[in-house]
């Protein structure tokens, strides 16, 4: 018995996991390929864009597709409806989302001094259908449990992407454009495969469902502004204060750093489920446990990253950046230690949401928000990227470190010490 769950544990880590390496795998390619065939400020400006998207994919995420597969999850008998309902939601926010892009793009780009970056936010409706068709098919996929859909999805995702960029290498000639229309074609191929599969039922919309959703959604959505502004605030101070190409030198740095904190994403959804039974059961000491565990696995799945980066970081940047991007090295090695004890931080906030204290994440995150924007704007004026790189290290490093703390006020949790003697004698124990 014991066997199997070993077996069933290991395959949803490999599904999770290798799901969400690919859609990582596929933004990597885009990165390479730009990387590789535009200047350093023309990447500079695609990093803004897409630092834009980010922001208000987000936002959807958190507005609509977080609450729906809350809401899936206790009214099943009602699927059809929540998911129609949501489906409109989520295609108004779209259109509406877009157009505003499209209307203030000129105007965004004349204050960080980037003529190009108004013609891309012109075609963001591209960017943005494309990321909330594959995203939201994948967390439907989470939430019933199909790992495996999960995985080919974004197996799928990756594959279709390929395709696009070698077409557009070879055949027409690559451009911020083109693979922008890719992406767009690429959401609506998924959105016939979505259709097509039997355990996605969309039904009629009906407007009940849409108080419950935005209700639920609108301090999700808050909380994810508050994270994205915070990863992309040196982004934006950065092209505000400096120029183009030194966006593009930080971006590399910081692109790299996200694969190394891929066990974070991947296996941080299958901690949050755990850690809400304890909830529910009442249970302490379990709680306890399912913390530990959680902060052991992601722990032992970041280490490899971060020591191949010290390792060869130098030879990755060389190869990614042609010999463009030097000061990179720099500013990986600075933000690689927060990389180290990010597992503290990931586990916390998926505690906080688990246990319903969902405002004290939202404030922990505004606060560091604010920590993030006041250590850079004095930094990167006094050193430049360097300073970027202390300000954002520091902020991050600073809010663990008080988030912990923060934590053990509402949350029975053992201390360091306390968690060390679960992970020896409890979580090392059971996997044998």
């Amino acid at each position: 018995m014991r066997l199997l769950n070993v077996f069933k544990n290991l395959s949803t880590t490999i599904f999770s996991i290798g799901g969400q390496g690919f859609f990582m795998l596929a933004n990597m390619l885009v990165f390479y390929v730009i990387v590789q065939n535009f200047t350093p400020s023309e990447f500079g400006v695609w990093a803004l864009f897409l630092a834009i998207i980010s922001i208000l994919d987000g936002i959807r995420q958190g507005l609509i597709q977080n609450p729906l597969i809350r809401l899936l999850m206790i009214h099943h008998d009602k699927e059809g409806e929540i998911l129609g309902t949501a489906l409109v939601l989520q295609s108004g926010f779209l259109i509406i989302a877009s157009l505003i892009l499209f209307l203030t793009g000129d105007f965004i780009a004349s204050r960080l001094d980037m003529p190009d970056l108004g013609g891309l936010l012109s075609f963001s409706f591209l960017a943005l259908f494309g990321l909330s068709v594959i995203q939201s098919l994948s967390s439907l996929a989470l939430a019933k449990n199909k790992l495996f859909t999960y995985f080919f999805l974004n197996a799928g995702y990756c594959l279709a992407i390929s395709a696009a960029l070698a077409y557009l290498i070879f055949v027409p000639g690559l451009s911020f454009e083109g693979i922008l229309l890719a992406l767009g074609l690429t959401g609506v191929l998924f959105s016939f495969i979505g259709g097509m599969m039997p355990f996605f039922k969309f039904g009629i919309p009906n407007l009940k469902w849409v108080k419950p959703i935005v209700d639920q959604g609108k301090y999700n959505s808050a909380t994810n502004l508050c994270s994205l502004l915070f990863q992309k605030a040196d982004i934006f101070m950065i092209g505000y204060f400096l120029n183009p190409a030194a966006v593009g030198v930080f971006q590399l740095a910081t692109k790299i750093i996200q694969y190394v904190e891929l066990p974070l994403l991947a296996f941080g959804q299958t901690i949050y489920p755990r850690l809400a039974a304890t909830q529910r059961k009442g249970n302490g000491t379990h709680l306890n446990f399912e913390y530990a565990r959680g902060l052991f696995f992601l722990f032992v799945l970041t280490i490899p990253g971060v020591l191949a980066v010290l390792a060869f970081g130098e030879n990755l940047i060389e190869i990614l950046g042609n010999g463009s991007y030097e000061q990179a090295l720099w500013i990986l090695l600075i933000l690689i230690p927060a990389s180290m004890i990010k597992p503290w931080g990931r586990v916390f906030g998926l505690t906080l949401e688990s246990v319903g204290l969902s405002q004290i994440n939202l404030q922990m995150l505004i606060f560091s928000l604010g920590l993030n924007m006041i250590l850079n704007l004095i930094l990167i004026q006094l050193y430049g990227l360097i300073g970027a790189a202390i300000a954002t290290a520091l902020s991050t490093i600073l809010t663990i470190i008080i988030g912990q703390l923060r934590l053990r006020k509402y949350v029975n949790i053992a201390s360091h010490w306390g968690l060390w003697n679960t992970i020896k004698n409890e979580v090392l124990p059971s996997l044998k």
